[in-house]
């Protein structure tokens, strides 16, 4: 039996462990083990006994999903690769995607990334991080990001998509806007500039951001940033020079892609490029273009279904101009039809309650008095300038005997009731069904749809933009773009196992799962464990097995 031994040595006591055994009659010591002084033994086990401990939670799930995205396309390499900066410090793909990854996790100004990356599960993906992670840092990063070693880092991209991710490159999606800013531009600055805002803020200036996304995932696989007072349809012509080379230098043929683009970017100079390259297009032109077709009656379509269980009807007509002969749909959607007839005469009725409530206490009172200030008031209320071809009115009667009759020209108002509801979609493709073409069109959806997760402060919030330069504009929004990049790419992943997910689903799914790191006081190690989480959250862990971080 073995038995623990005290003896005491001038004063002090010193423990043993011992095993004793009898032995013809008498116990016998077999053999002993010195442990140390009592007094350390019991300091030893003190932690054991009454345990004192420290719990630290870390974003894990997000962030960790994202790395092992960030590893397999191997950007931070990329970034480097590109660029012509020395190596010191940190490198300028790490800074780079920290803060793309702090885009999609937690958007927060530069000067507080480092804040933000030490709660997180990320410390032993980077370096040991020994200078300064700030804003200033950051914007002496950003000159190294030209526009020339942006294009560079995502054609490299771009061929990591289609070899290692498998992405069909069949369809891409264009389409510009632009996004306020509270920028005061210096006299260098050429980005922020003053434009036709597509969020109402005339009065702010303004930075563009192009978009090229693909149909397969809605992965942003180009982008252009651009000073906000450029026009659409120029931009589009070099952003189409752009893109064919793009194509030339991975590998694509033009012939084998289809381009899908609003009727904004439309001009001659444009179709001229696109005539000649040889690529495949989708794109709506204005409805005020087709008068005729605009008359089209609705029983002269026949509905088919969408693969989203919509239908539409189309009608196909030849279509020659801007240098060749195109296919010209006419779509009519029955649900559109429904729905803006609805809201013209919601707007309509508006206009003539608002005219009878003004004159209910005022007519023939002081200034209404006179025929001709009623008549302006009316016109006033009325104001839309395209309302008066389903609006009419009347103002007769002498001074302080004014009368006036408003009301809806029924007539009028039902010819043009037939004429909405129709969408007029050009495109080049030879074999494609009409069915095919307004479906393919519709998925334009996937750029605007991106913008919006680029300009929503609860996802990759490329607003509000503290920027002094056009360097760090550039910067922070290629953070952002590749933001969208890596969760659009998640969700492709995802999706594969979880179809109805959607991106803003996993980013909130993902976010639940918190690293806990418990340290005892006495010892160096430490557990690691994740929190508890919902059911969801654990399959989407196992799934992208996440547990190889722990």
């Amino acid at each position: 039996m073995v038995f623990l031994v005290k003896k005491i040595v001038k004063g002090n006591t010193y423990l043993y462990l011992e095993e004793r055994a009898w032995i013809n009659g008498k116990s016998k010591r077999l053999w002993q083990k010195y442990l140390g002084p009592e007094d350390k033994i019991k300091e030893f086990f003190k932690p054991l006994t009454r345990p004192e401990y420290t719990i630290t939670t870390l974003d894990f799930g997000l962030p960790l999903a994202l790395m092992k995205l960030i590893k397999k396309l191997d950007l931070i390499e990329i970034i480097n690769d590109c660029s012509n900066k020395r190596a010191q410090g940190l490198s300028l793909g790490h800074y780079i995607v920290l803060a793309a990854l702090n885009r999609c996790v937690k958007p927060t100004s530069k000067a507080k990334i480092r804040r933000w990356f030490e709660h997180t599960a990320l410390f032993d993906e980077f370096p040991p991080i020994e200078t300064y992670l700030d804003s200033m840092a950051y914007t002496n990063h950003f000159k190294y990001l030209t526009p020339e070693v942006i294009d560079k880092i995502e054609t490299r991209i771009h061929e990591k998509l289609i070899t290692k991710f498998g992405v069909e490159m069949k369809s891409l999606f264009y389409d510009p806007t632009n996004f306020f800013t509270y920028i005061n531009p210096k006299l260098d600055m050429e980005l922020p500039n003053h434009g036709r805002s597509k969020d109402g803020r005339f009065t702010l200036n303004l930075v563009g951001l192009t978009l090229f996304c693909t149909q397969d995932g809605g992965l942003p696989i180009m982008h252009e940033v651009y000073p906000g007072n450029v026009q659409d349809a120029p931009l589009f012509r070099d952003e189409l020079k752009r893109i064919f080379k793009r194509l030339k230098d991975i590998g694509v043929k033009n012939e084998e892609l289809c381009l899908v683009f609003d009727k904004g970017n439309i001009s001659p100079k444009a179709f001229e490029q696109i005539n000649d390259s040889g690529i495949r297009f989708i794109c709506s032109i204005r409805p005020s273009t087709q008068k005729n077709l605009l008359k089209l009656p609705a029983g002269k379509f026949t509905l088919e279904t969408l693969p989203n269980g919509k239908k539409v009807g189309a009608l196909e007509f030849e279509h020659k101009k801007y240098g060749e002969n195109h296919r010209l749909f006419a779509v009519y959607n029955p649900n559109q039809r429904e729905w803006q007839e609805n809201n013209l005469k919601k707007k309509l009725e508006k206009r003539l309650v608002d005219v009878n409530e003004w004159f209910k206490d005022r007519l023939n009172v002081n200034k209404w008095r006179k025929p001709k200030n009623v008549e302006k008031k009316i016109r006033d209320i009325i104001k839309t300038k395209a309302y008066f071809n389903w609006i009419t009115y009347s103002v007769s009667g002498e001074y302080a005997k004014v009368k006036y009759s408003v009301e809806i020209d029924k007539d009028a108002l039902g010819a043009h009731l037939d004429t909405l509801g129709k969408t007029f979609i050009l495109t080049n493709h030879p074999t494609m069904k009409p069915l095919e073409v307004a479906w393919l069109y519709r998925q334009q959806y996937t750029v605007e749809r991106a913008f919006s997760y680029i300009k929503a402060p609860t996802m990759l919030s490329i607003r509000p933009l503290y920027c002094h330069t056009d360097d760090s504009i550039r910067g922070h929004s290629f953070t952002c773009v590749l933001g969208l990049l890596l969760l659009t790419l998640l969700t492709r992943e995802v999706r594969r196992k979880y179809k109805e997910m959607s991106l803003p689903k996993i980013v909130e799914t993902l976010s639940e799962i918190e690293l806990a790191i418990i340290k005892y006081e006495g010892t160096t190690k430490s557990i690691k464990k994740m929190v508890e989480i919902s059911k969801e959250a654990l399959n989407l862990s196992k799934f992208l097995k996440l547990d190889e971080f722990l």
